[in-house]
């Protein structure tokens, strides 16, 4: 039986903001609000200045070669780029398909109709970079739906608004509670599952390299690649100089197996983690860098790291 929650004042008066940020925005021109949401972004680096630290600290802390004022230009343009984020969904929440086209440039959809060819489902991957949501919305509006894994909003009144944008365009929502049964389920039907493979997963991960750095990693969508011998198919999204979102699906990808269960998801995750890594290192102002993602290193009772022939005989594959 479902769980019922009980709205806390905290979760109608978020729900309250959100109508009147909904009702006052969301009706702006696109580029209007961009603008805006960039202002509003410099203004949380202005006055937010716990993860202007940790933005700061992330960036110091990857192998990017950044000098400090890079550093600092970075951690800026990114609370900017998540500031026009977010007050974008309020737009592209309503939006038809026509401003969705206008606003959404998707690229190699070719890629994605090979992952699907081969009918036996396949793992969509992106991270926190770019527009994440606006990847999903744009290809189920082109006719590729996918299922993607996410987790219900803490507050109750706002899930509902959150699932709904998610599925306009025929996309599925499969919770993290019980997300491997939705999963396998979508899968045997020939569908992409997508998977934002850049979160801290803490003590339930693996670690795998990334930027320099050990990262526990969710190895969900490695075990799925590498059991069912699934193709991995990288997309990922970033503002271009008109204002638009650009969608980029690359193609399509499987890790090589040895029949070590063990090393082979080690492997995949690695390649997954790899393929977000190099995206970042593109343009590293895209990506979610206030996100403690390293925080969790090895030590007494976290996952141990992989054998050291693994790492060395993936780096010099």
């Amino acid at each position: 039986m479902a769980e019922t929650f009980s709205p806390t004042f905290r979760h109608r008066a978020e729900y309250a903001a959100f109508k009147v940020a909904d009702g006052l925005l969301g009706h702006l021109p696109w580029g209007t609000l961009q603008v805006l949401g960039r202002g509003i972004g410099a203004a949380f680096h202005a006055v937010d200045a716990r993860h202007r630290r940790v933005a700061r600290e992330n960036l110091r802390a990857a192998d990017l070669g950044l000098s400090e004022k890079e550093v600092r230009a970075v951690a800026r343009a990114c609370f900017r780029h998540y500031g026009a984020l977010f007050l974008g969904l309020l737009k592209l929440r309503r939006a038809t398909p026509e401003q969705v086209r206008a606003w959404v440039k998707v690229e190699g959809l070719e890629h994605f109709d090979a992952a699907a060819a081969e009918g036996k489902g396949f793992i969509q991957l992106t991270g926190h970079y770019g527009n994440w949501e606006a990847v999903a919305l744009a290809q189920s509006l082109e006719g590729r739906s996918l299922a993607v894994i996410g987790r219900e909003l803490d507050n109750p009144l706002l899930e509902p608004v959150s699932a709904a944008f998610r599925a306009r365009f025929g996309n599925t929502v499969i919770l993290k509670d019980g997300g491997a049964r939705g999963t396998l389920q979508a899968l045997r039907q020939g569908r992409g599952v997508g998977f934002l493979l850049d979160q801290d997963a803490l003590g339930g991960g693996i670690f795998v390299r990334c930027l320099g750095q050990w990262a526990s990693t969710f190895p969900t969508a490695g075990a799925f690649a590498t059991r069912y011998k699934l193709p991995i198919l990288p997309v990922f999204s970033w503002p271009d100089a008109e204002g638009r979102i650009v969608v980029r699906f690359e193609p399509p990808f499987q890790v090589p197996q040895t029949g070590d269960a063990e090393r082979d998801t080690w492997a995949a995750t690695q390649a997954m983690t790899a393929r977000i890594e190099a995206q970042i290192r593109k343009d590293p102002r895209w990506w979610f860098w206030m996100h403690r993602r390293f925080k969790t290193q090895p030590g007494p009772g976290l996952p141990d790291l992989p054998p050291t022939q693994w790492v060395e005989g993936w780096l010099e594959s």
